[in-house]
C-alpha cells in the first residue's frame, strides 16, 4: 500500500502537486486521476433536466442509439422481425422512430405548434443539437422547450412498445396532449 503511494506521487510530480494554501486537495488527486472523458453536446438535455427520470433515462438511450429498437436486435443477431411497429415498413431505427415515421412527425407538428415554433428542423442529429442549445438557458421558454422534447421522446417510445406488445396506438391528438400536460406538470416544479 505505501507503495502505490509512493508510485502515485512520483508519477504526480510528488505530492505538493497536490497541495493548494499549505493543504492537501482531494480534487487535484481527483482530477489527476480522472481519465480526460470527450465532452458531448448535448449534455445539458440531461442534466439539466426537469422532465421525469423516466423520460430523461429513455432521450439518454436514444441520443445514443442504444435503445432496443429493431434494427438493434437484428444487429444482435436476434430472431425479430424487423418491420417498423408504429407506420410498418421496414427497417426500424432510432432516427426513422423519433423523426422520420409519419405517426411521430404527426406528434412533432403538434407539439411544435404548441410552442409557437414549425417543424423546419430536417433530421434527428439536427433536432438534438437544437435542443441542445435551448437547454442550456435558463430561461422559461427554452427549458420548456426542453422539456418538451424529452417527453414527446419518450411518449413516442410509450406508444411505439403499445403498438408492440399491446397492438394498440393511442391517436396523435390524445399522445400530444399527454406531452403537453406532463411538460406543464414539470414545469411547474
Amino acid at each position: 500500500m505505501v507503495q502505490e503511494r509512493e508510485r502515485f506521487f512520483s508519477q504526480a510530480g510528488g505530492v505538493h502537486s497536490f497541495v493548494h494554501g499549505g493543504k492537501f486537495r482531494i480534487c487535484k488527486a481527483y482530477q489527476f486521476l480522472k481519465p480526460e472523458a470527450n465532452s458531448v453536446s448535448w449534455k445539458r438535455i440531461i442534466c439539466n433536466s426537469r422532465a421525469s427520470p423516466k423520460s430523461t433515462f429513455i432521450v439518454w438511450l436514444a441520443i445514443q442509439n442504444r435503445l432496443a429498437t429493431k434494427d438493434r436486435l437484428m444487429s444482435w443477431n436476434l430472431n425479430v422481425d424487423g418491420q417498423r411497429v408504429l407506420c410498418q415498413k421496414y427497417p426500424e431505427t432510432v432516427t426513422h422512430l423519433f423523426f422520420e415515421c409519419e405517426y411521430s412527425a404527426a406528434i412533432w407538428d403538434k407539439v411544435m405548434q404548441s410552442c409557437g415554433g414549425q417543424r423546419s428542423i430536417q433530421n434527428w442529429p439536427e433536432l438534438i443539437e437544437w435542443v441542445a442549445k435551448k437547454s442550456r438557458s435558463t430561461k422559461s421558454p427554452d427549458t420548456y422547450r426542453s422539456v418538451l422534447f424529452i417527453e414527446s421522446v419518450y411518449a413516442i417510445w410509450i406508444q411505439r412498445n403499445s403498438k408492440l406488445f399491446k397492438n394498440k396506438l393511442d391517436s396523435c391528438s390524445n399522445v400530444v396532449n399527454r406531452v403537453l400536460f406532463r411538460t406543464a406538470c414539470r414545469q411547474d416544479r
